[in-house]
């Protein structure tokens, strides 16, 4: 996921430094597996979703709704989850990709 791969020349530099927490990578390969599961390919085309959402957080993290406290949310296209994070100064810590019908109960306290 975003925050491990070398950085693109030709895309604009975030001011944003992006924090994804073990949680978070966890859910969103256990997702990709199911997906692939239902549907070959299906898993891959879940995780690209995920990545540009990712890269639109750390764009622009501030565009996304708070949720709870000062956790915010942004809906993945296609598929029933959101990437649930928190803004730090200038890091965006990813907390929670998250199915959304599971209890919120198990990112809140991340």
């Amino acid at each position: 996921m975003a925050g491990s791969e070398e950085a693109d020349p030709r895309q604009p530099v975030s001011r944003f430094q992006l924090n994804v927490r073990p949680e978070a990578e966890a859910e969103a390969q256990e997702a990709a597996q199911w997906y692939d599961q239902e549907s070959p390919g299906l898993g891959q085309a879940f995780l690209e979703v995920v990545e540009r959402s990712l890269r639109a957080v750390q764009e622009h993290p501030l565009r996304f709704p708070l949720v709870h406290g000062d956790i915010r949310r942004a809906l993945l296209k296609r598929f029933p989850y959101g990437v649930y994070f928190r803004l730090r100064g200038t890091e965006v810590r990813i907390l929670a990709v998250m199915h959304h019908a599971r209890n919120p109960a198990r990112w809140q306290n991340r």
